[in-house]
């Protein structure tokens, strides 16, 4: 069943309103770091895909985003696509065990 209230998204112009009275900021601020945020995610992604298929090498990388940030995503390993994090902890565990209560 659908609750009218939930069943709509509020406008942007409202979440950015309340975001700017939580923090005593004026809109301009805020999307300068919301943009400035979601151009920093892309980078790091198309960074450290370039890194996975070889194109560029660990110290460059480490270069552009940081040793920290790529010694973290290489520990991760390369993403499994269809793999949800629950399946892939179902599959760690042993065939005969139970789960605890």
């Amino acid at each position: 069943m659908r609750i009218a209230d939930e069943a709509q998204r509020r406008p942007l112009s409202q979440e950015l309103a309340f975001i700017c009275h939580r923090l005593h900021a004026d809109e301009a601020e805020i999307l300068g770091k919301a943009l400035r945020r979601g151009v920093f995610e892309i980078y790091k992604a198309v960074v450290l895909h370039e890194l996975q298929r070889g194109r560029l090498d660990p110290a460059e990388a480490s270069r552009l985003l940081g040793s920290l940030v790529v010694a973290r995503a290489q520990a991760e390993g390369p993403p499994r696509p269809g793999k949800s994090a629950r399946a892939t902890v179902r599959a760690r565990r042993r065939p005969g065990a139970r789960r605890g209560r």
